[in-house]
């Protein structure tokens, strides 16, 4: 009888262990967890919907991070980028993907992970916009027409932003890059905003499919550079406070360990390459 009870303590004492260290290590008590990541919809080639799928390089670096995380079932789901700040800051999702860091402008978003990959943007611009090969960006582009992607708003950087504030530059803005594009082939805008990888995949799209001709392009220029900056997994910071994803820590930390090792490795490379 009192072998019973010892062990019947004994039980009770290790469900109580057991439920603190879920706290801890959720993972470890109830097998794979699921988890969901917005991704943009339409960043090519990065992030992209095809097929109501997430498809473009840097879906292959996640999911590359992912099959190495053998706790978590993570699933990407394309969604539009404007909608998915909204949602990030409305606490309705648990991360966004591929954001740069803003942890200045946008209280919503933090933490973030490591970085993923840094990216070059550009402002392109119609032949003969520029001063010189030496123009300053964006103090030598004043009364220039300026288009950008709707959501990218920490592209420019903050002179620009208040040159724009200002009606110093005239600012427009498109849902989609593609749309940017053709507005600029079209000579609506003096320059546009756009990723140099991005852009140059764009364009070849557009050819390829035959929105564009090889008549309507005009000589262009896009050796001014606006901005270097690393993307990565943004998580919400109103979501993270209010506990519903007890799993956050672990899924972070696992995350940043396995990125680091295949960054170091040189497989980040090799992925982000296959382009």
């Amino acid at each position: 009888m009192f072998g019973m009870k010892e062990s019947r303590f004994g039980t009770i004492a290790l469900f109580r262990l057991m439920a603190a260290l879920g706290c801890l290590f959720p993972c470890w008590l109830y097998g794979e967890q699921e988890v969901d990541i917005y991704v943009d919809d339409s960043y090519y080639p990065y992030s992209f919907s095809q097929d109501g799928k997430a498809k473009g390089l840097y879906i292959n670096v996640l999911n590359a991070v992912f099959s190495k995380m053998p706790d978590f079932k993570v699933t990407l789901t394309p969604f539009p980028w404007s909608r998915g700040k909204s949602m990030m800051e409305q606490g309705r999702g648990f991360a966004l993907f591929p954001a740069y860091f803003h942890g200045h402008d946008w209280p919503y978003l933090y933490p973030y992970s490591l970085p993923i990959y840094t990216e070059t943007v550009l402002a392109v611009c119609r032949e003969g916009v520029k001063k010189d090969r030496d123009s300053r960006w964006p103090q030598d582009f004043e009364n220039k027409s300026i288009g950008n992607v709707t959501g990218f708003d920490g592209w420019g950087g903050k002179l620009f932003h208040e040159m724009v504030k200002n009606k110093k530059i005239q600012y427009f803005e498109t849902q989609e890059s593609r749309n940017l594009i053709k507005m600029f082939f079209k000579r609506r805008l003096d320059c546009i905003l756009m990723e140099r990888r991005a852009f140059d995949f764009e364009l070849n799209k557009l050819l390829i499919t035959g929105e564009l001709n090889p008549e309507d392009l005009i000589a262009y220029d896009k050796h001014t550079v606006v901005g270097v900056d690393a993307v990565y997994i943004g998580y919400s910071e109103p979501a993270l406070k209010s506990g519903k994803y007890p799993y956050e820590y672990a899924f972070r930390k696992q995350f940043d360990i396995v990125l680091y090792e295949m960054t170091k490795s040189g497989e980040i490379d090799r992925i982000m390459g296959s382009f």
